[in-house]
């Protein structure tokens, strides 16, 4: 069988090591890296590829569903019947949900920012 860790002779831990210096040497890379908005801890997360694209996209469909509650509200306004107020309460509160979750994730990058500046604590 096939064994998912073998071992590496020193001569390929040599290698291994020089290649993993000039990747930690390169700072476009690694700029590039820290540009995607993936932690090393987010790999695992839940919610698979509609919970990802709803966090890459959140700005967008914030402003999107903002447009649409403005208007919806123009619209229940303009008319006589209760279909478009309700249409809107739902829209709102969809819209508020969104802008939470921005400004929660606003208040978490500049947390983690505040504490890479700050360094180790030591």
């Amino acid at each position: 069988m096939h064994d998912p860790n073998p071992r590496l002779t020193h001569q390929e831990r040599k290698i291994l090591e020089g290649i993993e210096a000039g990747l930690r040497g390169d700072a476009s890379l690694d700029r590039r890296l820290r540009s995607l908005g993936h932690g090393v801890a987010d790999t695992g997360s839940a919610g698979g590829t509609w919970g990802a694209a709803l966090r890459h996209r959140l700005g967008w469909f914030t402003a999107v569903l903002g447009i649409a509650c403005v208007a919806l509200f123009l619209l229940a306004a303009a008319s006589s019947s209760s279909g478009p107020l309700w249409l809107f309460a739902a829209v709102w509160v969809v819209t508020a949900v969104c802008l939470m979750r921005l400004l929660l994730r606003a208040a978490a990058r500049r947390r983690s920012a505040a504490g890479r500046r700050r360094g180790p604590a030591a």
